[in-house]
This record gives structure tokens, sequence and C-alpha cells, in this order.
């Protein structure tokens, strides 16, 4: 029996899968559909293994080592308990992505990306150490990441690339304090007693986390990159981000207590949540172009997952945790919806959207329902998560509620405004109906977003074991 360390198993075995998913890359929907399997039993394989320590492979000829660390140059990945939720949750994800990539069509290279891009997070989570803190070469890793996702996300075609570079840029910009606040770190380990050390620490990681959140006013990259990018590469990527910041931002309040009590992070963190809500959903009143208003949405979201991250008291990561789950489901929803209706029109274009709800029925309210789900709609997945939300918002603060409240009313009246064009006169007569494949994957998760809307209750054990990763 050959023994491995689950870190080198499970980074190889993506790897791999990311570069059979490139030579085959020409197979259609063979190719993502073989990486969602890959991703998804990986997954449950994970979820077995993590309690019982070890696990085997092919007939017991391998056997997993779960727990056991590998050391490397002075890196060591390993798996622990309080990072597997985060790594499950990735592998779902892409996983889930590969899925609907199988059934909308999305750039050749994407499968190899979203696999090897899952494979960098992962090999992330698992870094327990390094010369210097993990978590202090975050924006590296994402800058990074962000990089390499330059390609998929202009999806080979020339022209504007300031979606993409602009998702470059907040990383770039936070790595230098990351950097400052490790050194200011080194010499408060030397002296515990200098008062100095720890606030310049704390104040330059504050505003590089700040930097990573990307809040208003550093929040131009989020519309932009749903807009101009294929809808499932920006979607992933969004998540994926967003998933790596939330998680360093817990792990360094925790390392670093005194990021918390020696700056201003929380008072930031609520300005800045209500501005991005608000803002948000101001600009959505006027957003003509359906990914822009998407890419809206989603900040709006984001506004207020920041103001509850804010928040004092127990409640406020579970509630975070639920928040995401819930805009995950809701952004693949939207997703798939703008994909078909994308590849059916050619383009995004008002103009030739005009009516294509009467011929693409089921794209269409995907796309509306997945949308007014990160706006917490009734009847949508977002609805339980949104209103708990608000609910503990107004409990500390009824004066931001309202305008949260307001802003959501503006995201709601961009899409009632672009249901308006999408279920007005036919601008293109000769438009095809929906094909049955596209109205099925359509319909199928519709009835998944409908269902987290009627039973949220589901997500209640996944969350409660989420919540190892972020102190529960």
């Amino acid at each position: 029996m050959i023994s491995l360390a689950l870190p080198e198993f499970l980074l190889a075995a993506l790897l791999v899968l990311a570069l059979a998913a490139y030579m085959f890359r020409h197979l259609g929907g063979w190719t993502p559909a073989g990486g969602a399997l890959a991703l998804v039993g990986l997954a449950v394989w994970i979820l077995r293994g993590v309690s019982e320590g070890a696990a085997t492979l092919l007939f017991s000829l391998f056997q997993v080592d779960m727990l056991v660390a590998v050391h490397w140059q002075g890196f060591v990945l390993q798996m622990t308990p309080n990072v597997a939720p985060v790594v499950v949750f990735m592998l779902l994800l892409g996983g889930a992505v590969l899925a609907l990539a199988a059934f909308v069509h999305q750039p050749d290279a994407f499968p190899a990306f979203a696999l090897a891009l899952v494979a960098g997070c992962i090999g992330f989570l698992l870094l327990r150490e390094a010369p210097i803190s993990p978590y202090l070469l975050t924006p590296g890793f994402l800058a990074l990441v962000t990089a390499l996702g330059v390609y998929p996300l202009q999806a080979g075609r020339l022209g504007d690339v300031s979606g993409a570079l602009r998702f470059l840029l907040l990383p770039v910009l936070a790595l230098p304090l990351f950097l400052l606040a490790a050194w200011y770190a080194d010499q408060l380990a030397l002296n515990p007693q200098e008062a100095a050390a720890s606030t310049a620490a704390a104040r330059l990681l504050s505003f590089g986390l700040l930097l990573l959140l990307a809040p208003v006013p550093f929040h131009s990259a989020w519309p932009a990159l749903v807009q101009r990018s294929p809808p499932l590469v920006g979607v992933l990527l969004t998540l994926v981000y967003q998933m790596i910041v939330l998680f360093i931002l817990h792990r360094v309040a925790v390392a670093y207590p005194f990021v918390v009590t020696e700056s201003n992070l929380s008072l930031w963190l609520t300005g800045t949540g209500v501005l991005t809500a608000l803002w948000a959903g101001v600009a959505a009143v006027g957003a003509s172009h359906p990914g822009r208003l998407l890419g809206y949405a989603f900040l709006h979201e984001w506004g207020l997952i920041l103001l509850i991250l804010a928040a004092p008291g127990s409640r406020s990561w579970p509630l975070v945790l639920f928040l995401f789950v819930l805009r995950a489901v809701s952004g693949l929803t939207a997703s798939v919806g703008l994909a078909y209706l994308a590849e059916r029109t050619g383009n995004l274009d008002a103009d030739r959207l005009w009516g294509v709800g009467a011929r693409l029925p089921w794209s269409t309210t995907a796309y509306v329902l997945g949308g007014l789900g990160l706006a917490g709609f009734p009847l949508t997945a977002g609805f339980t998560g949104h209103w708990a939300a608000l609910q503990m918002v107004a409990q500390i603060d009824w004066r931001v509620a309202a305008v949260v409240l307001l802003a959501s009313a503006g995201i709601v009246v961009g899409f009632v405004r672009q249901v308006r064009i999408l279920f007005g006169p036919l601008a293109d007569p000769f438009l095809a109906q929906e094909r049955l494949r596209n109205g099925i994957v359509a319909l199928l998760v519709i009835l998944v977003s409908t269902g987290l809307a009627i039973a949220p209750q589901l997500l209640d054990a996944p969350i409660a074991w989420g919540l190892t990763a972020f102190g529960g």
C-alpha cells in the first residue's frame, strides 16, 4: 500500500485534471462535465475521509492520510478540520460551475482554468506555515489569480480589457501594505511592548483588507467584470475571490487581534458597507446593460455583507455564510440565464434584447429571478438571508437598515426596467425559439433557487459545519 498525504495527492490530482481539460478542450460539453464529476467526487471523498483521518483509493492500493502535513522549503501544507469546509466549498462551487458550463457555451480553455483556479485556491487554503505569515501573502496570491484570469475573462477576444485589469488592480495595491505590516509584526514579536509597531501594523492591515474587500469607492471592477466577461467566468472569479478574502479577514482578526482593537476597521466596514449598498442601488436604476445590472446587484449584496461583518456579537459569521451561499445560488442562476441570452442574441446590447423573453422564456426568467435574489426579493433564494440581515442591522441602527432597504428597491426597479425590455416588442422577428436543452437547464436552476427560498433550513447543517472555519 502506497501512503500519501492529502495536500500532495489533492493538488496533484487537480493539476492533472486541469492539464487533461486543456488537452481535451475541443470536446465540447464533455470536458467540463468530466471536470464537474471529478470535483464533486473529490468533495464527497474529503467529506467522508476527514472525519476518519484516512481514506483509500484504487482498491486500497493508495492510502491518503487526511491530516498529515507536507513540508517543502519552509512551507507547510496541511488539511485541518477548520479548513476542510472552505476546501469542500471550493470544490463544490467549481463542480457546479463546470456542470453548468457543460450546457452553456464558454471559452474552450475555461474548464482548464477553473480546475487550475480551484487547485491554486485549495493550495493557498492548505498553507499553514510559510517564511512569513501565510495570511500576509493573500494579496500576492489574489494578484496571481486575477492576472491568470485575464485570458478567460476576455474569452479570447480583442478589445476592452478594463474589466479584467481593474480586477487585478486592488490586490496589487494591497500587497505593499501587507508586506509593511509583516515587517511591523516582526518588530512587535521582538518587542511586544512596542505600541507604535502594533498601531502601524493594525492600520496597514486594516486598509489592505479594505482594498481587498473592494467596497465603494474601490468597487469599479465588479460591474465591469460581470458586464465584459462571459457570465459563468465572471461569477466564478467573483465568488472565489470574495470567499478567500472573507476567510483571510477572519484569520487575520484571530492571528492579529490588535487589528480589531487598534484600528477603525469596524467603522470603515460600516461606512463603506452603507455606501456600497446605496451606490449599487442608485446605479442599478439607470443600468441598461443586463450584465452591468447583475454586477450592481452583486455589489449591493456585498455592501450588506460588509455591514454584517461590522456588527458585534456572535451572529455575524453565521449570517455572512448564509448570505454568501445564497449569493452563490442566485448568482449562478442569473449567470445561466444571461449566458443563454448572450448566446442566442449575439450580444447584450439593449436594442438586441427587446422582446427576447417571448422566445427565450426560461432563460429570461432565470436571469431575472437570480438577479432579484441578490436584492432579497420575496420568493427568491436570497430573500431569507437578506431580510435576516436587515433585521440585524435595524437592531443596531434602523436608519442604516432603511437606507439599505431603499437601495434594494433600486435594484428591483433596475430589473423591472430590464423586464420591460425583455418582454417588450420583439426587435428580431427571426430570433429562434429557446432550445429544449437550454430551457431544461434554466428550469432546473430556477427550481433550485426557488426551493431554497421555500426551505432555507436545508442549509442549516452545511452552515453549522462551515462555521468551524470561522470560529464557530
